[in-house]
C-alpha cells in the first residue's frame, strides 16, 4: 500500500509538469532562409519594386490551393457517383438532390485532410533589409513546407547568398551580411508566422 502511495505522489507531480509544457517559440517555428538577392521590379504602378522569390512564392501557394481544390472536387465527384446520393429531376428541368438512404453502402472515397505543408504553400512570410548599395535586399523568408524554398536553393549565382536558419550559424550569417549591410543583426531581424 505504501509503495502505491509514493507512486500515486510521483505521478501527480510530473503530471503538473508535462501539463505546462509550452510549445515552440513562433520565431522558431517553420522553416526559414536568410538571403541575399536582387530587387526587382521599376518602382511603378503594377510593378513594385521586390525582392527576388517573392512574388514566386505567392504563385506557388496559389497554384497548389488550387491543386488541393481541384482534388477535393474530384474526389466528392467520385464519392457521388459511387453512390454517395442522387438527384431526382423536378417538373422545371432542376435536379434535386435526394438524402441516401440508410440501405446504401459507405462512400467509398474519403478525402484525405491536407498535411500542414500543403495548407500552407509556398512562402508564409518574409521581410527584407535593402542593402547600402540599394541593388540587393537581405530576405527573411518562412515557409511550412522546405520545398517552397526549391528555387532559391538551386540559385548558384555568385552574388546570391543564402543561409538555413539552424544549419548555418548566427556568426557566419552576420559575417557574409555585414560585407553588403553594415548595421545589419540578425537578432532585429526576425520574421514571425502564426
Amino acid at each position: 500500500m505504501r509503495g502505491f502511495l509514493i507512486v500515486a505522489i510521483v505521478l501527480f507531480g510530473l503530471s503538473g509538469s508535462l501539463l505546462a509544457q509550452k510549445g515552440a517559440a513562433p520565431a522558431s517555428r517553420y522553416y526559414r532562409l536568410i538571403c541575399l538577392v536582387h530587387l526587382t521590379g521599376s518602382g511603378k504602378a503594377g510593378d513594385p519594386i521586390l525582392p527576388e522569390y517573392v512574388a514566386q512564392g505567392t504563385a506557388v501557394a496559389k497554384a497548389a490551393i488550387e491543386a488541393t481544390n481541384a482534388a477535393n472536387a474530384a474526389a466528392a465527384a467520385a464519392a457521388q457517383a459511387a453512390g454517395g446520393s442522387k438527384s431526382t429531376p423536378t417538373a422545371n428541368g432542376v435536379a434535386v438532390p435526394t438524402p441516401p438512404t440508410t440501405t446504401q453502402t459507405p462512400n467509398p472515397v474519403a478525402v484525405t485532410p491536407p498535411t500542414t505543408a500543403a495548407l500552407r504553400p509556398g512562402i508564409l512570410a518574409w521581410s527584407m533589409q535593402k542593402s547600402d548599395d540599394g541593388k540587393m535586399a537581405i530576405l527573411h523568408l518562412v515557409a511550412a513546407d522546405h520545398h517552397a524554398f526549391d528555387a532559391i536553393l538551386a540559385d548558384k549565382r555568385s552574388e546570391v547568398r543564402v543561409f538555413e536558419i539552424g544549419k548555418d550559424s548566427k556568426d557566419s550569417i552576420e559575417k557574409e551580411l555585414k560585407k553588403f549591410r553594415k548595421d545589419f543583426d540578425l537578432t532585429s531581424f526576425q520574421v514571425v508566422a502564426q
